[in-house]
């Protein structure tokens, strides 16, 4: 018998999370449409008033996709800080140990859920938030041509007109690789504290990164007679001349870093989750 992963067995777990939590995700769908419709809404309707005839429609799908961008990131770590709900509460937790699956198949079930369930749930909601956009801002004004969402316009590829693009040239995968380290992060956190999991934390990443800052800072003023302008100075000699061949490698490292960074959280994660279940069967 497999103790590790059967697909099967994986499959009832997965079933089983989502016939108990299916209210709750319904609401948390409708809730993320709700706000996504209200503001989108809102931003297009006071755009087309506000310019009239003078309406850019690239202007305003720039300014939908950036705040949609920060909706994405947001609703991914709160979404990501619910890692460890079906063990929130005594009953929930006895319910959920007594299941006959290993380790492995409830902390896939739930990475699954709250990763690639959350961004395939927020793509559907921003769809239909759009869609419900257009209806009402085309039926308000009729004269002005009302365009559904240009999910291109995230990336720019180098071309003119860089103002109606979200992410610079090239960037727009590294945003990608930060975006799965920084939710890694709230995941993480999930397994250490099961209530205010997102407060406590963004608090301790918060004070960690503030930390790290500042003793980094006192260590180049203590080192550097010129402080923050020497430590620049002799960043740049061990740079050497900035080329194209060092500007890919540091592209690709910038894509790399995050993503390990990424895939560690998970597995201690995993080990936490692991470990979290054997306490509190004890």
């Amino acid at each position: 018998m497999n103790n590790i992963f059967d697909i099967k067995r994986f499959g009832l777990v997965f079933r089983k999370d989502l016939m108990e939590n299916l209210k709750r995700y319904t609401l948390l769908f409708l809730t993320m449409f709700g706000i996504m419709a209200i503001v989108i809404i809102s931003m297009s309707w006071n755009y087309c008033r506000a310019h009239g005839n003078n309406y850019d429609y690239m202007l305003l799908n720039n300014q939908l996709l950036t705040f949609l961008s920060f909706a994405f990131l947001i609703g991914g770590l709160l979404f990501a800080s619910t890692l460890m709900t079906p063990m929130n509460s005594k009953l929930k937790r006895i319910s959920y140990l007594v299941s006959p699956s290993s380790n492995f198949e409830k902390f896939f079930t739930r990475w699954i859920i709250v990763t690639i369930g959350y961004i395939l749930a927020f793509f559907v909601a921003m769809w239909m938030a759009d869609a419900l956009r257009v209806a009402i801002v085309s039926a308000k004004f009729p004269d002005l041509e009302i365009n559904f969402l240009d999910l291109t316009k995230l990336s720019n590829p180098g071309y003119k007109n860089s103002r109606y693009y979200v992410f610079p040239k090239n960037a727009f995968t590294i945003v990608i690789c930060v975006y799965f380290f920084l939710q890694s992060l709230s995941l993480l956190g999930a397994t250490f504290w099961e209530r205010s999991s997102f407060i406590k934390t963004f608090v301790v990443v918060f004070v960690i990164v503030g930390a790290y800052i500042l003793l980094c800072r006192w260590a180049i003023l203590i080192s550097y007679e010129e402080g923050l302008r020497g430590f620049g100075r002799v960043l740049e000699s061990l740079l050497g001349e900035r080329t194209e061949a060092k500007e890919q490698v540091i592209k690709v490292w910038a894509h790399i870093i995050p993503a390990i960074f990424a895939i560690a959280n998970w597995v201690l994660a995993f080990f936490r989750f692991r470990e979290s279940e054997i306490i509190k069967r004890f």
